[in-house]
């Protein structure tokens, strides 16, 4: 359902891991990759994984965490999708200057927000990953001319006798 376009790695805690299983697998359709009972849950998407673990006792971060999942194509149709599996946006999709994006909240008050980059924003990621993969040039000496010395002629004479 949510097919995310860059890979990311992402730890969320939450006061209930049955509530975020039914809400990240259910609603939004992430595939639970591997669960620790009673500690955390582990979601696939997009190459990367969403670890939710358990709040040490109850307690959350006082503001929460804020994920951006991107999306190539299709943004209406996957924010469409979201709402008839309960989802409620609080900022509708709309246009904004990085791409067009709705944001919404998971059951512990962490904001998600579903993107399309904008042609600048895909622009600007398709140089980041050229400067990730690219190797950096050394500029190579011209080769020395080598001068070619002739090893000394040894000989192969007896040494000379010393004097006594």
């Amino acid at each position: 359902m949510l097919e995310v376009s860059e890979p990311l790695n992402v730890w969320l805690v939450s006061r209930n891991l049955e509530v975020a299983r039914r809400f990240y697998a259910e609603q939004l359709g992430l595939p639970l990759w591997r669960e620790e009972p009673g500690r955390a849950l582990h979601f696939g998407f997009g190459g990367g994984v969403l670890s939710v673990h358990t709040a040490d006792d109850g307690n959350l971060p006082p503001r929460g965490s804020s994920i951006l999942f991107t999306v190539a194509a299709g943004i209406d149709a996957v924010c469409a999708d979201l709402a008839r599996h309960g989802i409620a946006f609080e900022q509708p999709l709309a246009d904004r200057r990085f791409g067009r994006s709705a944001m919404f909240r998971d059951p512990d008050g962490h904001e998600l927000w579903i993107c399309q980059p904008s042609a600048a924003e895909t622009q600007f990621d398709r140089w980041r990953q050229s400067r990730r993969v690219r190797t950096r040039r050394v500029a190579l000496k011209r080769p020395m001319k080598v001068r070619r010395h002739e090893p000394k002629p040894v000989s192969h004479r007896p040494a000379h006798p010393t004097s006594l």
